[in-house]
């Protein structure tokens, strides 16, 4: 694993988040990274030292996972998984790394395509757990189309996903069970 050469490729990817321009939208991707894939990359490395996983495809994947996020492009993880696996050949990483990272990033969503090895459960459970972290939520509520209701039945229907389908390791669910309780209250509100 050339530990370098992935710093300098997260560096490259921070600042193409810093850096985006959605005209679509108002979404600041800045604040996406610095909320959202930076944990999610903490995250990854901690449970892959912890249970032994790959290392270099694991945090290739968290630097990568919502890369198409930055154009506006869905779905997201199917977009998302072509573009990383092109990136990561044209910055010179091997064949197999490539592949293993495009499965990271089609399944990390765990919808149509679900995590099988140890690495894709890795991912999408560390942007699950991202996601119980307290700014997500009221940064989502700036950025958000959906009048408030729909807003906290949506929220409401992604923590129980997130949390019941997504976080592969008990550990790690029990680690985000207080916030997701927390998250409950929250999103139960009626208006």
């Amino acid at each position: 694993m050339d530990q370098e050469k992935i710093q300098q490729l997260e560096e490259e990817i921070k600042n193409l988040h810093y850096n985006a321009k959605n005209i679509i939208s108002k979404f600041s991707f800045k604040e996406f990274w610095d909320i959202h894939i930076v944990p999610v990359i903490k995250y990854s490395k901690q449970m892959s030292e912890k249970y032994g996983a790959d290392l270099e495809s694991v945090w290739l994947g968290a630097i990568l996972h919502d890369i198409a996020r930055i154009t506006g492009e869905d779905p997201h993880d199917e977009i998302g998984s072509e573009k990383a696996y092109k990136l990561l050949l044209e910055k010179g990483f091997g064949e197999e790394v490539a592949q293993k990272v495009k499965g990271i990033i089609l399944t990390h969503r765990c919808k149509q395509y679900l995590p099988e090895t140890l690495e894709q459960k890795i991912i999408a459970s560390a942007d699950a757990m991202a996601h119980f972290l307290p700014p997500f939520y009221l940064w989502v509520g700036i950025y958000t189309n959906k009048t408030f209701a729909e807003a906290l039945e949506s929220n409401m229907k992604k923590i129980e996903r997130d949390y019941n389908d997504k976080i592969f390791f008990e550990e790690e669910k029990e680690a985000v069970r207080e916030e997701y309780e927390v998250l409950k209250k929250w999103f139960e509100f009626k208006v």
